[in-house]
């Protein structure tokens, strides 16, 4: 699944953390492209209601993106949310990385928590050592693989995991994962017949 070219380079990934589980933190995805739009954001697409997003940054740095979009949905949407970006290069690596991804495992409820700051990881460590049951754990450069079979909500590991991080992770499923891959393709090539 994993694919890098310098098509991809200038492509980034903005996961907002919370938003559309509830019913208090509604972000409608079209205004979510209209305000990435509003930034200087290229070609930017969104998947599912959940808060992913995916843009042309040109040359936006990430946390630079990131604080903008969230002071963007507060003003905007009235919502507070902690928003989370990372490059196509950040992606791919996170989908290089997983080595839970196998022909037994549910992609539905195989989840990916991505960190907000390198040091983060360190706090992860110790749940190598603890048993998990049924459940499984890995840890990669820059997220937390967790299979959960049976789900998300009744998972003792995904819980540790939130707890330990706060609003400093967001979780993706693995389908999500893939979906976003493609997504970045489609910007990339968007922003190649425009160039």
């Amino acid at each position: 699944m994993a694919r890098i070219s310098r098509d991809r380079d200038d492509v980034h990934i903005a996961l907002l953390r919370g938003v559309n589980v509830g019913g208090t933190k509604k972000v409608p995805m079209l205004e979510l492209r209209e305000l990435a739009r509003s930034l200087g954001f290229g070609n930017p697409r969104t998947l599912l209601n959940s808060g992913n997003l995916v843009y042309a940054a040109h040359g936006k740095p990430c946390e630079e993106a990131a604080i903008a979009l969230e002071q963007g949905i507060l003003q905007r949407m009235k919502v507070s949310t902690r928003v989370l970006v990372i490059t196509a290069a950040e992606l791919d690596r996170i989908v290089e990385e997983n080595t839970i991804d196998d022909d037994d495992v549910d992609s539905s409820r195989l989840f990916v928590s991505i960190w907000r700051e390198m040091f983060d990881r360190q706090a992860l460590l110790p749940l190598l050592e603890q048993e998990w049951g049924e459940e499984t754990f890995r840890l990669g450069s820059r997220a937390a693989y967790q299979h959960a079979p049976d789900g998300a909500s009744e998972s003792e590991l995904v819980d540790a995991v939130a707890k330990l991080l706060g609003d400093r992770v967001t979780a993706r499923n693995w389908n999500t994962i893939g979906k976003l891959q493609e997504l970045v393709d489609d910007v990339a090539a968007a922003a190649n017949e425009d160039a």
